[in-house]
C-alpha cells in the first residue's frame, strides 16, 4: 500500500511490529491457557510475563534469526526465547510456543488484524454515509434533470440521488458488519493438520477467549480462506459503491455541465501546461482505486482453493490484499465523505438545464398520461408526443409552446385545448410531479426549496 492513499492509523495497524505484537499476544493467551488448565509448572505463567512485561519484539533481531532459518515464526520464538533468557526466565523459555504450529499463532493473531482493520472501514463509511444524507437533505429540492443512458429522462432531485447513494453505502455497512460478526470472529488453534493430535481442544478455546475469538468448528493448518473472501468482496462491493458515486459526480463536473465542482484549495492546480484547468482529481484517483480493491477481492477468491492442509501459495497474498483492501477502502471512504461535504454544488445551473436545456421535453410522459385519460390511445399519444419532442429539440422550442398549438388531428382540437390548460401546466409543474416521492423518502416538506442562487 502506497503511503500516498494511506490515512492513519492504518500504518500503525498493518505495521510488522504491529503483527509481531499479534503473534505475542497469542502465544500468552495460549500460556495463560494452559496455566489455567495446569499444564504449565507452577510460577511459569507470572515469570514468562514479568519478562515479557512492555516487550517489544525486536525486529532486527528477529530479522537477523530469519535470514539464517529462512522461517520468519521461527524466527520470532528464537527472538522471545532470547529475551525470556535474557531477563531471568530462562528456565521456562522452552514452554513458549510448546505443542503448537506456525499458524496456531498466525491466523488468530491476522483475524484480530482484519478485524480491527474492518471496523475502521465500516466507522469510516459510516461516516460517509452520515456526509451523504447530511447532503441530500440539505438539496432535497434542488431539482435536476435526470439522465438515462447519457441522455436526458426525467426530473429528479440531486439530494435523491444522493439518498441513493447514502442508502447504498448503509448496505456496505451492513455487509461489513455481517463479516464482523460471522467471518472474522473465528480462529483455531489445532495444531499441524488441525486434528488437535497431541493437543487439548480446552486450550484452544479457553487462549480464543482471552483473544475475544471463537473456536471454529474442523479446520486444518489454517483458517480456511472463503472467510477472508467474503470480507474482500464486502470491501470491493464499497469500493464500488463509492466508484459510482464518484463517477456520476465526474460527469456533473464536466465543463459542458458544469452542476458541481470538487472542492479547491487557494494554490491548487488543475494542469501543467493549460491554467484554466480545473480537473476533477479526487473523483478520478477514487476510480481508480476502486479497481484496486476489486483486484484484491479476486486474489482472495484464488486464496480459497488450499490443497488438502495447506500450501503457502495464499500467505504472501495475504500478506499485501488484507492491509491493501483494508487500507484503501478506509481512505476512499474518509476521503470522499470529506469531499462531499465540500462539494461545490450549483442549483442554478441544474434549474436551468431542466427548465431550459431540456425544451421541457422531460414532461412528455405526463402529457401523454393526460391525453390517455381523454381517450386517446397510448400509441397514437406516443406517436404525437415523440415528433413533437424532436421538433422542440431540433428547433430550440420549448414543448410547453409546441403543445399548445398542435392538434392530434388534422380537424381536431390542439393538446391544450382537450386536456384544459390547467391540466396541460400541471404536467410541467416539477414540484408537483416529484412532490409525493420526495414525501414518501424524505418525510413530510417542511423546508423551503434551495435557492437558485444556490
Amino acid at each position: 500500500m502506497l503511503p500516498r492513499y494511506t490515512l492513519s492509523p492504518m500504518p500503525v495497524l498493518w505495521s510488522d511490529q504491529a503483527a509481531k505484537q499479534g503473534w505475542l499476544e497469542v502465544e500468552l493467551a495460549v500460556l495463560r491457557a494452559r496455566a489455567e488448565l495446569g499444564q504449565l509448572p507452577d510460577g511459569a505463567l507470572p515469570t514468562i510475563v514479568g519478562a515479557l512485561d512492555g516487550y517489544t519484539v525486536d525486529l532486527q533481531r528477529l530479522a537477523e534469526f530469519e535470514a539464517e532459518f529462512d522461517h520468519d515464526m521461527i524466527a520470532f520464538i528464537v527472538t522471545v526465547q532470547e529475551r525470556l533468557r535474557a531477563a531471568g526466565a530462562g528456565r521456562y523459555a522452552e514452554e513458549f510456543h510448546r505443542g503448537l504450529t506456525s499458524y496456531d499463532v498466525e491466523d488468530p493473531a491476522s483475524m484480530r488484524q482484519l478485524r480491527q482493520a474492518v471496523v475502521m472501514d465500516r466507522d469510516a463509511l459510516i461516516v460517509l454515509q452520515l456526509s451523504l444524507k447530511d447532503m441530500a437533505r440539505k438539496h432535497r429540492t434542488t431539482f435536476m434533470i435526470g439522465r438515462t443512458h447519457g441522455q436526458y429522462a426525467e426530473p429528479i432531485s440531486f439530494g435523491h440521488l444522493l439518498l441513493v447513494f447514502a442508502e447504498e453505502i448503509g448496505r456496505s455497512v451492513r455487509r461489513l458488519e455481517y463479516c464482523l460478526a460471522h467471518e472474522l470472529n473465528e480462529g483455531k488453534i489445532s495444531g499441524a493438520v488441525g486434528s488437535y493430535g497431541g493437543m487439548d481442544p480446552r486450550v484452544e478455546a479457553l487462549a480464543l477467549g482471552f483473544l475475544n475469538l471463537v473456536p471454529a468448528r474442523a479446520e486444518t493448518q489454517i483458517l480456511q480462506r472463503d472467510r477472508h473472501a467474503a470480507v474482500l468482496s464486502a470491501l470491493a462491493t464499497a469500493a464500488a459503491s463509492i466508484e459510482q458515486i464518484c463517477r456520476t459526480f465526474w460527469e456533473m463536473m464536466c465543463s459542458d455541465v458544469g452542476e458541481l465542482q470538487e472542492p479547491r484549495r487557494p494554490k491548487q492546480r488543475g494542469s501543467s501546461a493549460m491554467a484554466h484547468k480545473r480537473n476533477p482529481i479526487l473523483t478520478e484517483r477514487l476510480q481508480g482505486m476502486a479497481r484496486l480493491v476489486r483486484a484484491d477481492a479476486l486474489c482472495g477468491f484464488e486464496n480459497v482453493a488450499t490443497p488438502e492442509c495447506r500450501d503457502i501459495s495464499e500467505s504472501s497474498v495475504g500478506r499485501h490484499v488484507y492491509p491493501r483492501a483494508t487500507t484503501y477502502v478506509h481512505y476512499m471512504a474518509i476521503t470522499l465523505a470529506v469531499m462531499v461535504q465540500k462539494l461545490d454544488v450549483f442549483p442554478y445551473r441544474m434549474r436551468q438545464r431542466l427548465e431550459e436545456g431540456t425544451r421541457s421535453v422531460w414532461a412528455s410522459q405526463a402529457i401523454r398520461n393526460a391525453l390517455m385519460e381523454k381517450g386517446v390511445s397510448y400509441d397514437r399519444a406516443y406517436e404525437v408526443l415523440q415528433g413533437l419532442c424532436q421538433t422542440a429539440v431540433e428547433t430550440g422550442t420549448d414543448l410547453r409552446r409546441l403543445c399548445r398549438g398542435a392538434q392530434l388531428e388534422p380537424d381536431g382540437p390542439t393538446i391544450e385545448r382537450l386536456i384544459g390548460p390547467g391540466r396541460l401546466a400541471n404536467c410541467f409543474d416539477i414540484e408537483a410531479y416529484l412532490g409525493p416521492g420526495l414525501e414518501r423518502m424524505f418525510g413530510p416538506m417542511r423546508e423551503p426549496a434551495a435557492s437558485a442562487a444556490g
